[in-house]
């Protein structure tokens, strides 16, 4: 009986699929534009591959680094993050401890383990030349034309297009220049870096009157849409890159006199790269993101939470049991920002008590003392004064634990917030991602005028410090533009660029990574983990600071100007050579 319902079986399905048609076969993807209509050249599908763009120019910010896993799901961090601040003097890379985040860790420190295989080198790498597969795609697909539409989105990818070649350049220097799509055969040699800047500056100026201008200060919709000022701010900004200084000044001029961008209170300050100021006017570009309800979106979200700096919650973790009130409390591995002994030293001998400071850093004690922390609040059951906090056990990191990689500070600046919450998650957040904001055109613009001994930036750069409740200055100096660059683009991708640029690199770095302090909160005695009876205060610990050993860290001249190609590219392109120093 059993053979026969195999025979009717087999019989059935032999007719079937004998009767079905090759066409019944091919069943159409859902949701799912085929390529050849997609790319046809109109203008309703030039605002689809202009948003494919976009999407492109966010994976640059959101590329995610650990455990392998790039920008989608579960990552540890930000690999554009630890691209463009973790070499700086500003940080230390934090974590767990000095065998957790390697990826982090080596290129903050220098350390030999650090090459051409790295996450954070492959990713920042190709996700660049994905953004400028997508510019081209464009550009191909759809011809110079008068529809606004079409102008709008052509320049849009000539623009971005550029922005990637840039970023490529900075941290590689003579890289592969790519006007064209290209075919898995080709094999290109690469452009010098003065080359491809020069490029980068043409591009931009043949297409910024192409894009729109905001209608003013608080036109929140250009915020996050390229406009011609952002063009002109970006060419400024490659212009200062290739010592154009005229040409920077010409370029960034045009943006501060439009009177469409202006610098947020000192007040606000804090919220600079929170959701309060999303769009605001400070920012020439933000990156828009939505609040999607209990999604989980991209590696951004986790790698936002992990810039928390060894935030834990309240169940075992880390931390005592519980939180400042403002910081999300579910997760945050930590690792990513703490700041540096010598930035600490250097913002403190500045302006202590300024804006910026208590906006950009707080240390351990004025956490406890100047937050409120969670169940703790005022019209809590249990509310604590400020002096009450500093004797209270459930405040502050548990007994027996060292915080690594710190002198007791900690980063605010993007510290995640409750506030930047998706509805009904506890972790990921839907602040936007600022691509670059006024402050960094005042700065560019001053360093332009200080370099050809020209007065005028001094009033911009003492709008940036007044702004930020800092000192003003008395003269423009370079060393003055440099030190209010340091403070006020504080873990914003700006400060390892700018080392190397200057020449102060091979000086400055030289040590980095050499001295890795850790703290401890005197609170607590060591050995029995229990109260002193002294109030909460961090001590800062030297005691395994040490654990590179010469040779095992620091700044190598000639070798770490330029990050390394991606090992598998040098391997497949025979033109590619390795840059020098790495293998």
């Amino acid at each position: 009986m059993k053979k026969i319902i195999y025979i009717t079986i087999a019989i059935l399905t032999a007719s079937i699929f004998a009767s079905c048609s090759q066409d019944l076969l091919e069943i159409p993807q859902k949701g799912v534009v085929p390529y050849e209509d997609f790319y046809d050249g109109s203008p309703e599908n030039a605002i689809g591959a202009a948003v494919t763009i976009y999407q492109s120019v966010g994976q640059m910010y959101t590329t995610g680094a650990g455990f392998g896993i790039s920008g989608v799901g579960w990552c540890i961090g930000n690999s554009r993050h630890a691209l463009t601040n973790g070499p700086s003097d500003d940080i230390y890379w934090g974590s767990g401890d000095k065998g957790d985040h390697v990826f982090g860790l080596e290129i903050n420190e220098y350390r030999p383990s650090f090459g051409s295989s790295s996450e954070v080198i492959g990713q920042q790498y190709y996700v660049c030349y994905q953004l400028i597969r997508n510019c081209n795609l464009l550009l191909e697909n759809w011809e110079e034309s008068s529809d606004a539409t079409i102008k709008q989105a052509r320049a849009e990818a000539r623009l971005f297009r550029a922005m990637a070649h840039f970023h490529l350049a900075t941290y590689w220097g003579d890289v592969i220049l790519v006007e064209n799509t290209m075919n898995g055969s080709e094999r290109p040699e690469v452009t010098p870096q003065a080359e491809v800047f020069k490029w980068c500056i043409d591009e931009i100026g043949a297409i910024a009157n192409d894009l729109p201008s905001k209608s003013g200060l608080n036109d929140k919709k250009l915020a996050i849409r390229a406009t011609k000022e952002f063009a002109l701010a970006l060419k400024g900004k490659i212009q200062v890159f290739a010592k154009d200084w005229n040409g920077a000044k010409t370029s960034l001029k045009a943006v501060i006199s439009s009177g469409k961008y202006a610098l947020v209170p000192g007040t606000k300050m804090s919220e600079l790269l929170h959701g309060e100021c999303d769009a605001c006017e400070e920012k020439l570009l933000d990156l828009n993101y939505l609040d999607f309800p209990g999604v989980r979106l991209t590696g951004k979200n986790h790698g936002q939470a992990n810039q928390a700096d060894m935030w834990r919650s309240g169940n075992g973790g880390f931390w005592g049991k519980c939180l400042p009130s403002k910081i999300i409390q579910s997760e945050g591995w930590g690792g990513g920002g703490n700041p540096s002994k010598s930035f600490v030293e250097a913002i403190m001998a500045h302006e202590p008590d300024s804006y910026r400071r208590k906006a950009w850093i707080m240390s351990y004690d004025e956490l406890i003392t100047d937050l409120e922390w969670n169940g703790h609040e005022p019209g809590s059951d249990d509310p604590l004064t400020a002096e009450e906090r500093m004797m209270s056990p459930v405040i502050g990191i548990q007994p027996g634990y060292h915080y690594f990689g710190s002198v007791g500070y900690f980063s605010m600046k993007r510290a995640p917030r409750r506030a930047d919450l998706n509805k009904n998650t506890d972790s990921n957040t839907h602040e936007n991602q600022n691509v670059m904001r006024y402050a960094e055109v005042l700065l560019l613009y001053a360093e332009a005028c200080a370099m050809t001994n020209d007065s005028d930036g001094l009033q911009y750069l003492n709008m940036v410090a007044e702004r930020a409740g800092a000192p003003t200055y008395s003269s423009l100096t370079m060393d003055n533009v440099k030190q209010e660059k340091r403070f006020e683009m504080f873990v914003e991708g700006c400060r390892f660029a700018d080392l190397v640029r200057w020449g102060d690199a091979a000086t400055v770095l030289k040590d980095q990574g050499k001295e890795v302090p850790s703290f401890y909160d005197e609170y607590w005695d060591p050995a029995t983990k229990q109260p002193t009876g002294k109030p909460h205060h961090f001590v800062v610990d030297y005691s395994d600071a040490y654990y590179n050993k010469a040779g095992e860290y620091g700044f190598v001249a000639g070798k770490n100007e330029r990050m390394p190609f991606p090992k598998n590219t040098v391997e497949q392109n025979e033109n590619l050579n390795q840059n020098p120093g790495w293998n």
